[in-house]
C-alpha cells in the first residue's frame, strides 16, 4: 500500500515530534522561524523568539526524563495548507515513572523564512479537565 506524502505542516509536525523525543534541541530550534511564538498548557506557557522556546524546552527536560508526542491523527485539511492540526498523546517519564497524557491538541502554523518552511506558531495543551463532559466551561465548587 502506497501512503500519500504528508504535507509540508504536517512533516514539520511529525519532526517536531521526533526532535522532541530524541530531546535534539538544535534540531528543534532549526524548525523554527526567528520570531515565532509558542503557547502550551501552563499559565506562563507563552513563549516568544527562539530563546524563550529554548527555555521551555530546557523546562519541560528538567522535569522529566523522557518525553514523547506520539500524533493520533491529523486532522484533514486542504493540500496547500499552511497550518497542520492534530491529536495526540504524550507519554512522559517523571520519576522513573511513566505517565500517559492522552487528547494533547497540537496546531502548528507555517511560513517560509529564507525559502525553508518552518514553524511561525504552535499551540500544543490539554484540556480542561473541570470541565464536565459536553460542558463548554468549569463548573464547580471554584466558581461559588
Amino acid at each position: 500500500m502506497i501512503m500519500p506524502k504528508r504535507k509540508p505542516a504536517e512533516q514539520i509536525f511529525q519532526q517536531f515530534c521526533e526532535g522532541y523525543a530524541q530531546r535534539n534541541l538544535p534540531l528543534l530550534l532549526s524548525l523554527f522561524t526567528q520570531n515565532t511564538n509558542v503557547w502550551g498548557s501552563a499559565l506562563d506557557e507563552y513563549r516568544v523568539g527562539l530563546k524563550e522556546i529554548e527555555e521551555q524546552f530546557k523546562r519541560d527536560w528538567s522535569q522529566s526524563e523522557q518525553g514523547k508526542i506520539e500524533v493520533v491523527r491529523f486532522v484533514p485539511t486542504a493540500d496547500n495548507a499552511l497550518w497542520a492540526a492534530a491529536v495526540c498523546n504524550a507519554r512522559v517519564t517523571i520519576e522513573g515513572k511513566e505517565h500517559l497524557f492522552e487528547h494533547l491538541r497540537g496546531t502548528l502554523m507555517i511560513e517560509k523564512e529564507e525559502g525553508v518552511w518552518k514553524i511561525a506558531h504552535m499551540h500544543c495543551s490539554f484540556p480542561d479537565y473541570r470541565n464536565a463532559e459536553n460542558g463548554s466551561f468549569p463548573v464547580g465548587n471554584e466558581f461559588k
